[in-house]
Order: C-alpha cells, then sequence, then structure tokens
C-alpha cells in the first residue's frame, strides 16, 4: 500500500443523547429518553495521505478533527465509508490515555509499550532513553495517578516517540508542559518526520502546525474546507471570519495557560495575539500586567495595570483592581501611582484629614465614594493607598503625593485602605505620622464579613476551597504569619491579606489595638448595616464627625456588592454565629453600643 492512511467516503454520525444511558444505573434512572437525535460530526471525507507525510488538521472545536483522528487510530468507527491504514499507530490524542493509574510510570512504560506491539524486550532496550527524555526523574516509579497534566504529557509523548511507530497522530497535547519542553518534543517529531514517519497533527491555531507539517486541511462543520500546504491553509483559515473570534479566545486561553505553567515569553506572546484579535482588552491586560513584571518590563506592566482601571466593565470589583495596581507599583522602582486618568501630586504640604480603616467588605468603597462628592471632601489619587500598612517602605514624602496640593480654605482630603484596620503595625505607624488624624471603622456582621471575603478570593482565582474548608485551615495558613507580622514590622503576609475571613472578624481585638495609640473619641465606629440600610443619616454623622458642613449628594452609592450563586451552608452558619458569640460580646462592651447581628 502506497499510502500509510486513506479514507473513501467517510461519515461519522453520533446519537445526540449518546452516553446518557451507559450504565444500569443511568437505564433505571432515565428509562425512557427523549427520542434521538442524529449529530453528524464528519461527512463525505476523501482523504489519502502518503507515508512519510506530516499533514496538519486545522480548525475551531467542533469541526471533528478529533473525531478523524479517532477514526484513524480505530478508536472509533465510522457510520460510514472505509478507513485503511497500513503500519504500526502511536496515538498521543487525550492525556492519560492507554495508562494505568494504579500502575507506577515504569510500569506504564512496559504497559503502553505492550499496547503498541512491542514486546517486554525491545521496551525494556528503549527504558533508559525514555525516562531520561522524560525528566520524570524519580518520579517514574510513582503511581501515575498523582502525576500532574504536564507529567503524563512527558511520559506519553516520550513511550511513543521511542517506539518508532510508522504512524504518529498527535491531538495538541503539546500545549501542555514548559516551553523547554515543547521544543524538545517538536525536535523529536522532525527526527521522526525526517525518518519517515507518518505524522497526522491536529492544531487549533497554526504556528506549531506550520513547523511539523507540510500539508494541511481545515475542517468546518465535518467537512474539507480546504487543503494545500500548511502556511497557505493557515493563513486562509486565521483570516477567515469564522475562525477570528475563536482564535480570539484560543489565544487568551493558552495565554492564561502559558502563564500558569510560568513560561512568561510564551503567555505575553498568546496576550498579545489576543488582542490582536480584539478579545476583551480588560481581561488581556490584567494579566498581561503581572506578565511583564515577570519579564522585568515594569515601565508596560504599570501601564497596564492602569489602563484596567479606565475601561474595567461596569460591575468590576474596583477593590481589587486598585490592589492589583498597587501591587504592580509596588514592584517597580517608582514614586507613583494612578488613579483611572491622573499620576500623583506635586504635593509637599497636604496631609489626610481622615482615614477609613476598616472592614474589608464593610462598605468602605461606598462611604469614601458618597464623601468624596462633597463640594469641601477632595479624593485622594486612589481611594486606597495601603501606604501604613503595604507600602511603608515608600516613605511619608511618597505618601503625602497621594492627595492633592493647596486645598482651598474648610476643604479637606483622606483615604480609605481597609486592611488597616486589621494589620497589626498600622495604628502605631499612623500615630507616629497624624496623631490627630480622624479614623473610621464601618464593622459588618462579621458573619456575612467572612463570607463575602471568601467569595472575593473564590472570584479572583486564589481560594481553591469550599467556604467550610477554608475556614477550617485558616489556622495553619494565617495565624503563625499574623503572629510575625506583629513582631517583624517588615514581614509582609500575603495569606493573611487573602485567607483571614475569620480573624478580621475579631473586630474587638483589632479597636483593642487601635486604642493603645489613640483615644476613642478620634475613631468614629459605624455598623455597616445601619450605613446600607439608612445611608443619609450615617453620612450626617460623617459629616459631623470630621467637621464639615451638612451636605447630601442625589444619591448613595452601593459599589462593591457580590452576588453569590449558593448561601452559607446551614450548619457552617451555626458553626460561625457560635465562633462570633463571645467575640461580639466583647465588641459590644467595649464601644458601649450592641448592633443587631442575629
Amino acid at each position: 500500500m502506497r499510502n500509510a492512511i486513506e479514507l473513501h467516503q467517510v461519515s461519522k454520525k453520533f446519537n445526540k443523547l449518546s452516553g446518557q444511558r451507559n450504565t444500569i444505573k443511568d437505564i433505571v434512572t432515565t428509562p425512557a429518553p427523549a427520542a434521538a437525535k442524529d449529530k453528524w460530526v464528519l461527512r463525505d471525507i476523501e482523504l489519502e495521505i502518503p507515508k512519510g507525510t506530516s499533514l496538519a488538521l486545522i480548525g475551531k472545536n467542533g469541526s471533528g478533527k478529533s473525531t478523524l483522528l479517532k477514526l484513524i487510530s480505530r478508536i472509533l468507527q465510522p457510520t460510514s465509508g472505509r478507513v485503511k491504514v497500513s503500519g504500526k499507530v502511536a496515538t498521543l490524542l487525550e492525556l492519560g490515555a492507554g495508562f494505568h493509574a494504579d500502575f507506577t510510570g515504569r510500569e506504564n512504560i512496559y504497559f503502553n509499550g505492550s499496547v503498541l506491539g512491542f514486546t517486554r524486550k525491545e521496551i525494556h532496550e528503549k527504558m533508559d532513553s525514555i525516562i531520561e527524555f522524560s525528566e520524570l526523574g524519580e518520579d517514574i516509579d510513582r503511581l501515575v495517578r498523582g502525576y500532574s497534566t504536564g507529567m503524563y504529557m512527558r511520559l506519553g509523548f516520550s513511550v511513543a516517540i521511542h517506539m518508532t511507530p510508522d504512524i504518529l497522530l498527535i491531538d495538541e497535547v503539546l500545549a501542555v508542559g514548559d516551553h523547554e519542553f515543547q521544543k524538545k518534543c517538536i525536535n523529536a517529531i522532525l527526527r521522526l518526520k525526517s525518518a519517515g514517519t507518518t505524522i497526522v497533527f491536529v492544531s487549533h491555531a497554526g504556528e506549531q502546525a506550520t513547523i511539523i507539517c507540510d500539508q494541511a486541511i481545515w475542517l468546518e462543520e465535518g467537512r474539507i474546507k480546504l487543503s494545500g500546504p500548511t502556511r497557505d491553509v493557515v493563513m486562509a483559515y486565521e483570516q477567515s471570519a469564522a475562525a477570528h473570534d475563536y482564535l480570539a479566545e484560543y489565544y487568551y486561553r493558552m495565554g492564561c495557560r502559558s502563564q500558569q505553567q510560568k513560561d512568561f515569553e510564551k503567555a505575553l506572546k498568546f496576550f498579545d495575539q489576543s488582542l490582536d484579535k480584539n478579545y476583551n482588552e480588560f481581561s488581556v491586560k490584567i494579566l498581561r500586567s503581572s506578565v511583564y513584571l515577570e519579564l522585568g518590563m515594569q515601565e508596560e506592566a504599570g501601564e497596564d495595570a492602569i489602563r484596567c482601571l479606565e475601561i474595567a466593565p461596569p460591575g468590576t470589583d474596583m477593590e481589587s483592581v486598585v490592589q492589583h495596581v498597587h501591587f504592580v507599583n509596588s514592584k517597580r522602582d517608582v514614586e507613583w501611582v494612578a488613579s483611572a486618568r491622573t499620576k500623583l501630586f506635586d504635593n509637599a504640604k497636604t496631609e489626610p484629614a481622615f482615614l477609613i480603616i476598616g472592614t474589608q467588605k464593610g462598605g468602605t468603597t461606598s462611604l469614601y465614594h458618597d464623601l468624596t462628592q462633597h463640594p469641601g471632601i477632595k479624593s485622594a489619587a486612589v481611594k486606597e493607598v495601603h501606604f501604613f500598612d503595604e507600602q511603608y517602605h515608600f516613605g511619608y514624602d511618597w505618601y503625602k503625593k497621594n492627595f492633592p496640593p493647596d486645598l482651598p480654605e474648610g476643604s479637606i482630603t483622606g483615604e480609605a485602605s481597609p486592611y488597616y484596620m486589621f494589620h497589626p503595625q498600622t495604628p502605631g505607624r499612623v500615630r507616629e505620622w497624624l496623631p490627630d488624624v480622624k479614623l473610621i471603622a464601618l464593622l459588618r456582621n462579621p458573619v456575612h464579613r467572612a463570607y463575602s471575603h471568601y467569595q472575593m478570593m473564590v472570584r479572583r482565582g486564589l481560594e481553591p476551597m469550599s467556604f467550610p474548608d477554608a475556614l477550617q485551615a485558616e489556622r495553619s495558613r494565617v495565624e503563625e504569619e499574623y503572629e510575625r507580622m506583629s513582631r517583624d514590622p517588615r514581614f509582609s503576609s500575603q495569606n493573611c491579606s487573602i485567607y483571614s475571613y475569620l480573624k478580621r472578624g475579631l473586630y474587638a481585638e483589632q479597636l483593642e489595638r487601635w486604642y493603645r495609640y489613640f483615644p476613642k473619641n478620634q475613631i468614629l465606629v459605624m455598623n455597616s448595616e445601619v450605613l446600607l440600610r439608612d445611608a443619609a443619616e450615617s453620612y450626617r454623622n460623617v459629616l459631623a464627625f470630621l467637621g464639615m458642613p451638612l451636605w447630601e449628594p442625589d444619591g448613595f452609592a452601593s459599589l462593591n456588592e457580590g452576588e453569590y450563586k449558593e448561601s452559607i451552608p446551614k450548619d457552617t452558619m451555626q458553626w460561625l454565629r457560635s465562633y462570633y458569640a463571645e467575640p461580639n460580646r466583647r465588641l459590644f462592651e467595649l464601644i458601649g453600643e450592641e448592633y443587631d447581628w442575629d
């Protein structure tokens, strides 16, 4: 047979309900499925692939690429038509396919090799080379059920290429793994290609396809739309309207994956490509700014972060975006932080008259917004300066540049950094620089505050645990680092910032720390629920505390409110109420007022 692979008038259909009644349980629980509908995945494919050819299959998801590979590998049978294959076939179709989860990596080399038709002696002779190429080291004798996706790919690929197949089928598993190993894999494929191996390579986009393959087929809705030299087919596909939106999302996803794998140069390339395809600018630049930082491109990182403040879509958690801007700038050797449209002020005199010190998820953003609408209260460069907690190393002169110079007579300015209340070093630092500053502390029901905090971290992708599990894990995550923060003013803890769901609700111990540095009449303690329920009265009370003339905005803001798909589990709610019962009693005794938090 001159051709390695032949497909003649091949079509494949699936039942739309296929897979819904595959077990006895399915049949019992779903005894009467709806009428089946056929879905044709491939239609009338006519294809001949000569021996030694390297062919790319490109097209968006659902175009039939993976199904075509499975027909060639005989995992699937065609609904109609004929498939002919000549030679020994090795497949890399899905990560983990062909592996036994309860075998070690070494045992799986024998197992996988035998599936490909090789004797134990042949496999044994290649064993050292397979292990060396995979770079798994001592992990080769671990059970593969504990392998990461990258380790699966390394082992599967190494076995496949060392068995010197006649035909190698690859379904874009090279998207997994670090950049250097991907280059190593591509070089190995090219060596097989030079040795006469027939290669069929599936790709969603064309860069790797162009490197590996001489010929390409563009599949669309199960039919061959175009075939020819790879570069020509890829160019036609990527310029098509059908591929435009798909490729934009594909490049973005690949950028995210490369960033997770710490291949930052590749991530930057993918993010740039997604922007070229007009993918959502905010989604790309909020991530690309972090990639720029990793690559030492501080100015570009700052520009992306600041741009995100300008283009953040409605409903965005702006507190998170501002915190990201501060983080980016804390890694830069510069003396400015930008708000949506301004750099820091040329100010050496103005100091803040008030600080909103907390609590996080307690309404600080809404209150600060409403206060700065007052004609006599001027906004800082950003709401959250975070000088006294996370950016103290910049120095007090830098801090003053966050506030507008030459305030009109009778006007004041201030900022709102809700981490101040919780951070153990902050009260002493504030007292040193601003002994007369007025402090505002918003206190929200700690049960609801904890859940809102948790949901915010889930949205940011920082919390993988369930809410009950995260509460149980908090002590091990936070307690030791918080104690070190108390002892060491130079120590900063990301865990305390992220995972302190319970501890931030222990308001009495936080206020007691502030009362050691400031008299009670210098700290206005407010109930967040009252602020939400009666914003106008709360607003008047704050103005009176600040000594500002009465004034009322057209409306009161309700910003950064979270919406949750699930409520707090009943047993967790009961546990939280019990946990906070005594700390709340201490709080009410301390402030001389009792809140309705039941």
